[in-house]
């Protein structure tokens, strides 16, 4: 070794004890050394050795001709030891010093023979610096929840990434690397600092306080006192004295301003010039902004999980009322409880009435889905209802949710006990039928039209099943008209039936089977949207007549799915979790086919107020999570093809997760009841422009 850099030299002396009491960290390497260049390989970039008075670093620009550009460091050629067996983490500080979000990858390779690599990827805001760890073993992840609490001893700050699980020996280290993955444009990242550090397997516990807040930081808002509700609360309703309804609006919500329309009493839908519009009850043009799951609901499990909690209350305590499930299920609601706090016996009717004046204050003038009736009857705000079909399903795919298994299942529409079962819900709902505060109904949520990786089609699922199931049955008899013999069939599906019975058996589609028959399992999928929208739609004019049919949410998708959609459905409707409604192809849809869209989920979150877990998608802080809000709503607003975009949802979910484990901080309120200043603030100012963006462009007469 007498040859090696002196930076090796230290390394090894530093990796000879790497006790928690000798060394938490250890440097790997001089990153912004000059002679560094040239002991690192490039692909598809290019680096530069920096000094800035905040220290050396290395600046590394990412090309866009390779699929995953990427600079690669290797032991030996970079002077550090191949042993990360008695380290936890690798600790790489970035900067992304540009002004666009960035997306960068990380992967550690060892010598193992059946390793593939251990990786994981992670998005820096513009202009942030970041702290990211990635686990040298496999962390003991808390089932039950998506967003894991910090690991002891580690800043609130760090990123701790959720890498791969394959093969991986820390003690023979092969190489690191960044990349980023099929990029359309250059990007940059600097890199500051490159370490092994010591990492604990766990979090400190307790971790959550008596009002279910994380205990282990501070920030702007945080509840510290119970004397501090009341305070809180009468501060709020003189805020919302302050500023009522935003001006300019019929009493539903409509563009009071604007032209007005035939008046039917009930919401509607119209093309007016080149933009689909809903129409309210008294004529006048709406476009739908609306705010999810305005409900007391936010149970968490605490069984198995009680040192998680500083606090819980005990039998015969006020707030013991809040637990539920049985032993081993036990759950404790602690949004509930704080309302207690907050509002006294009466925290119920106080939380309904307060949220819809909040959302009128907002400007939001729509309750969207998954609310409780008790938001709707106030009538202040129009909503929309929904409805689960119900009746037999058959799986179209499974896998882990949070270390949970996770179904993913579509009704079987011509099962009787499909139509069966949506009656029945249906009918339950009478009592609303002639309300003209009733905006429109959705039937069903993210339904798996399409699945899995590769694409597994609806009808693949179907055809799997044995010949008894109804919705198998249905497609057999679709096949045996259209084909004149088995061997017809088989040729089109790669199959070797040799007679119609045994088509009966369960099919078992490989992948080139899958591709071959992409043309016959479309038709199929097109029967099946057929049979289930037309079925949804006569329920629905049967119990609900004048209700305007939403449709069932799109999640994943395909084109005979929509393109049956919009025959029975007023309004289609589509979640789209991106920066931007444009990101998923739904507008390309609509707008070929013309037809109104609705977007009935999105939303951004961000962990700088003490939660875990950001939601589908990340922003830096709150105030670009407002940010990211109004330019969502901006471009939903000034789409031709949108009639209106809803939130998801009203409130944080639990800190230790809800029943499927999401933990995410994507409410317009926290869990003790507090709204997000700079969220509501946006949703303001943009509301009161709403219909102004809405009518940009000349294609509504302006009074």
């Amino acid at each position: 070794m007498k040859n090696a850099p002196a930076q090796y030299l230290l390394f090894a002396l530093l990796s000879l004890c790497p006790s928690r009491g000798a060394a938490e960290t250890a440097v790997l390497f001089d990153v912004g050394d000059a002679s560094m260049a040239g002991r690192y390989q490039l692909s598809d970039a290019r680096a530069v050795s920096e000094s800035t008075e905040n220290g050396k670093c290395l600046r590394i620009t990412f090309g866009c001709r390779a699929p995953y550009p990427n600079i690669r460091f290797e032991p030996k050629r970079a002077g550090f030891v191949a042993d990360w067996s008695q380290w936890g983490a690798l600790s790489l500080t970035l900067l992304n010093p540009s002004d666009k979000p960035l997306t960068i990858g990380l992967r550690i390779d060892s010598l193992a023979a059946s390793d593939r690599g251990r990786q994981a990827t992670t998005e820096i805001a513009p202009r942030q610096e970041k702290r990211v760890l990635m686990p040298l073993r496999p962390r003991a992840s808390i089932t039950g929840m998506i967003g894991q609490p910090p690991i002891a001893g580690t800043d609130a700050t760090d990123f701790i990434l959720n890498p791969t699980d394959t093969a991986f020996d820390a003690a023979k280290i092969r190489s690191f690397q960044l990349f980023v993955g099929k990029p359309k444009h250059p990007s940059t990242v600097v890199l500051k600092r490159a370490e092994l550090r010591a990492m604990p397997d766990g979090p400190k516990v307790p971790f959550v306080d008596r009002f279910g807040q994380f205990n282990g930081a501070s920030w702007p808002g945080k509840l510290e006192s119970e004397s501090d509700f009341g305070r809180r609360r009468e501060q709020e309703r003189a805020a919302i004295a302050k500023l009522p309804a935003i001006p300019g609006r019929s009493a539903f919500g409509g563009w009071a301003a604007g032209p007005r329309l035939e008046a039917t009493g009930r919401f509607r839908v119209q093309k007016e010039g080149a933009r689909w519009w809903l129409v309210d009850p008294e004529g006048r043009l709406f476009w739908s902004s609306g705010v999810t799951g305005v409900r007391l609901n936010n149970a968490t499990q605490i069984a198995s999980r009680e040192n998680f909690f500083e606090w819980l209350p005990r039998q015969g305590e006020p707030q013991a009322r809040f637990f539920g499930g049985g032993a081993k299920n036990r759950t404790f609601d602690f949004f509930a409880s704080n309302l207690l706090l907050k509002y006294g016996p009466e925290f119920e009717r106080e939380f309904f009435d307060i949220s819809t004046r909040r959302l009128v204050s907002w400007g939001f003038n729509t309750i969207a889905n998954w609310s409780d009736e008790r938001s709707w009857a106030l009538h202040r705000v129009p909503y929309t209802v929904p409805v689960q079909s119900g009746g037999p399903t058959f799986v179209v795919a499974e896998r882990l949710k949070a270390g949970k298994p996770w179904v993913r299942s579509f009704p079987d529409p011509f099962d009787p006990a499909f139509s069966k079962r949506l009656d029945a819900r249906l009918a339950a709902l009478a009592h609303l039928k002639d309300d003209p505060w009733l905006l429109g109904v959705f039937i069903d949520n993210e339904l798996p039209w399409i699945e899995g990786s590769p694409p597994r089609r609806l009808a693949a699922a179907a055809l799997a099943l044995p010949a008894n199931r109804p919705v198998k049955a249905a497609l057999l008899k679709r096949l045996r008209s259209s084909n004149a013999s088995p061997a017809a069939l088989n040729a089109i599906f790669g199959t070797h039936f040799a007679s119609w019975e045994e088509a009966d058996r369960p099919w078992a589609l490989d992948a080139a089977q899958l591709k071959n028959a992409e043309t016959a399992l479309a038709g199929l999928d097109a029967a099946i949207a057929e049979q289930y929208f037309r079925t949804c739609r006569d329920a629905l004019g049967r119990h609900l007549p004048g209700a305007l049919y939403l449709g069932c949410r799109f999640h994943t998708y395909n084109r005979e799915a929509i393109a049956t959609a919009r025959k029975y459905c007023d309004v289609v409707s589509f979640n789209i979790y991106g920066y931007s409604p444009s990101e998923r192809p739904a507008d390309e849809h609509a707008t070929e086919m013309d037809f109104p869209a609705i977007i009935g989920e999105f939303h951004f979150g961000a962990t700088d107020r003490g939660m875990f877990h950001p939601g589908l998608r990340r922003t830096e802080n709150q105030a670009d999570r407002a940010k990211k809000f109004s330019a969502y709503m901006g471009e939903a607003a000034a789409a031709p093809w949108c009639v209106g975009a809803h939130w998801f949802q009203y409130l944080d979910q639990p800190l230790t997760g809800r029943g499927d484990g999401e933990n995410y901080n994507i409410g317009f309120i926290n869990a003790t009841d507090d709204p997000y200043p700079e969220l509501s603030e946006a949703a303001r100012e943009f509301h009161t422009t709403l219909y102004k963006k809405r009518s940009a462009g000349g294609l509504i007469s302006q009074p």
